[in-house]
């Protein structure tokens, strides 16, 4: 397969350094990586590939208990998509879970809360606020402790499944979509990038540019963890917050999507949803049909690292 429309695509999404037979690699890394468990609530399958790239940038972590104590009830999801190298990703999956629970424990003591935890326990504004402040001060760690050659960003999605609500929690382009029984997409995470209108005008009220498709004509996410050779003021670590009941009158929860742009690239929300559900019915191994999904995004001529998760409501 010829790697060079692939090149011409993906420059729209991050900025490179290296030379293009240093990004691709001459045939896709065919080797999958899996995760699974479950609890009474809920199961969960994850599958990973490297694919065409030279190297593999994506992390993950998850918790299905955030913590044995006051969020023993609740579950952690997440995915970090790293480029121009593996650091933040790296270090983003290994510190961030634990930077957001220390500051949620923070704001239980400071408000007099005692688990187990629940949403309506919490004030929202604070709870929110809270989250989106574990954003910057985990990019503040990332700078304070980033190698000197590093140049590396990542983008992120993280979900927080709780007994009363489901908080969606994005960063740049990776994206999660919650998904009916019936296979309906009932929420969607927005994406930050360059092309959005609405990012463009963020970036331009702060003085801020975009070209060739990109922020400074660098780098197509417009919200990022890392990436300190860019002007942070353009793209800060400013995470957006989704919430949906965890019971829905109208509508029976059947699963969540997470997953990097590697997916996204060449399936859209509701072709995910209906691929998915045409296989949830057929067979209980959530790994498998989230290899599948990973083959068909390959054979769509996806040239990105590719992680997904299925989170199955039980």
């Amino acid at each position: 397969m010829n790697i060079i429309p692939f090149l011409s695509r993906r420059r729209r999404k991050r900025r490179y350094s290296k030379t293009v037979d240093s990004l691709f690699l001459t045939t896709p890394d065919l080797h999958k990586k899996h995760a699974h468990d479950k609890n009474k609530y809920l199961e969960f399958g994850l599958s990973q590939m490297q694919g065409w790239r030279s190297s593999m940038e994506d992390t993950h972590c998850f918790l299905m208990k955030f913590d044995p104590h006051a969020w023993s009830e609740w579950s952690y999801f997440s995915i970090f998509d790293g480029h121009n190298g593996t650091e933040t990703a790296k270090k983003c999956a290994q510190n961030f879970h634990g930077y957001m629970l220390q500051a949620l424990n923070d704001m239980l003591k400071h408000d007099h809360v005692e688990g187990p935890v629940t949403s309506s326990k919490l004030d929202i504004e604070t709870f929110r606020k809270v989250i989106k402040q574990t954003y910057f001060y985990m990019d503040d760690k990332l700078k304070k402790t980033k190698s000197q050659q590093d140049e590396s960003g990542a983008v992120a999605i993280t979900c927080l499944i709780g007994p009363e609500k489901i908080y969606f929690i994005n960063l740049g382009d990776a994206r999660a979509i919650l998904v009916s029984k019936n296979g309906q997409v009932l929420l969607s995470t927005h994406d930050h990038t360059a092309s959005d209108e609405h990012e463009k005008e963020r970036i331009e009220e702060k003085d801020g540019s975009i070209w060739d498709g990109r922020v400074e004509g660098q780098l197509m996410p417009t919200r990022v963890f890392g990436d300190f050779s860019m002007n942070k003021y353009l793209v800060s670590p400013d995470a957006e917050i989704e919430e949906y009941p965890r019971y829905d009158s109208n509508y029976e929860l059947g699963f969540i999507v997470l997953a990097c742009d590697g997916i996204w690239d060449v399936m859209s929300n509701e072709e995910c949803a209906n691929f998915i559900l045409e296989r949830i019915h057929n067979t209980p191994n959530l790994c498998q049909i989230c290899d599948e999904v990973i083959d068909e995004c390959l054979k769509r001529e996806s040239s990105d690292n590719m992680t997904i998760y299925i989170i199955k409501f039980l």
